[in-house]
Parts: structure tokens; sequence; C-alpha cells
């Protein structure tokens, strides 16, 4: 009895500690029918984003062309001023090129929500490389899972409405292989200029 009282007064001590982290950074639960986020109203940054790989390499896309960030009007989200004459590119937790297959969820991917304050060097190369890789893998085995973690650092953006700038965004991609064996990848990746380095050089051993 003694040792289950011990276990009930931890886990409600963790349930009470999540709680308060919860209000801490105003974290809300926002989900749509491709994705799924935690998200600090206070950093005005996404904390894990989940969604399954819908559109694999083989698939049709719509053209992005045109499109750009949105504010969704009930969130504190960051804003086209915290990417402003900075290294920091809009970069998409949720792929738009892995939603492309479906005009509707195309438009889902251009959120502030879905997106953080991300290097441009690291969005635009072994990120964006780990996202084909991710739609590549899709083509051959069903139901890629993939989860992101994003970590911060002490810094925040310049202008009046600041958000927090990541140090780290944790990535894993989780599948079942033939034979019924779940295979998992996971990547760190830190916020910085990885220009000319592949995302394999990023992998959690």
């Amino acid at each position: 009895m003694f040792k289950i009282k011990n276990i009930l007064g931890i886990f409600v001590s963790l349930m009470i500690h999540c709680q308060i982290f919860a209000q801490d950074l105003q974290v809300i639960e926002f989900k749509t029918d491709i994705y799924e986020i935690s998200y600090s109203q206070l950093y005005q940054q996404p904390l894990i984003v989940e969604y399954t790989v819908i559109c694999d390499a083989t698939a049709k896309s719509y053209p992005r062309h045109g499109l750009g960030f949105k504010r969704h009007t009930d969130i504190i989200t960051s804003n086209g001023d915290d990417y402003s004459d900075n290294v920091w590119d809009k970069g998409h937790m949720a792929p738009a090129n892995t939603f492309s297959c479906k005009e509707s969820w195309l438009k889902e991917t251009f959120l502030y929500v879905n997106c953080a304050l991300q290097h441009q060097n690291l969005n635009r190369g072994a990120w964006a490389a780990l996202e084909g890789f991710e739609r590549d893998l899709a083509a051959i085995y069903d139901d890629v899972q993939v989860h992101i973690e994003v970590f911060f650092s002490d810094e925040w953006t310049t202008n009046s409405d600041p958000a927090r700038i990541p140090s780290s965004f944790v990535k894993s991609l989780t599948w079942i292989e033939d034979g019924g064996k779940e295979k998992t990848l996971s990547f760190d990746f830190p916020n910085k200029n990885t220009k000319g380095k592949s995302f394999w050089s990023f992998k959690i051993e």
C-alpha cells in the first residue's frame, strides 16, 4: 500500500508540474485534419508537432505559388516581422510538399502556428532533404509517422512583438517494415548554419 501511495504521489506531482509548465508557456493544442501541434503562445513557436506523411514522392503536387503564411485569429503567434532582415526562415514543421497532393491540405501548412524560426541554411538544406527522405519512405511503407520536438535558446527576435528563437529540432520518423518490425530514425538538428551537411550527420545513434 505504501508503494502504491508513493507512485500515486509521484504521478500527481508530475501532472501538477506539467499543468504549471503548460500555463507558464501558454500552451494550446491545435489540431487540423493533417497535423497536431502543441503551441506556446508565450514563445510564439511550436513545441511539439506530429503528422503522418500523406503525399509520398510519387504523388501529384498542387503549386504553392502565391501562398503566404497566415495567422490564426484565436492564437498568439509569430508574424512576418519576426522573420524580416535576419537569417530566420519561416520553417514549415508539417511540410508543404508532404501535403501538396490536396490543395486544402497544402493551404493548412501555411499557418504561423505550423512554422518556426529556423536558420535559412538548415531549412533549405539538411531539413529539406530529410523531408524528401520521409516522402521517399512513404512511397515504400504505409503510415510513416513524424514527431518533432522544438527546444529553445535564451534569444528572442528584436521587434516589438518578439518570438523566442529555437536552439534545436529533434525529428523522429517511425514506420513498420516488411515483416511487422517497427523502425525509428531520429535526428537532432542545431538551429544554425548547417550548409553542406547531410541530414544523416545529425542522426541520433
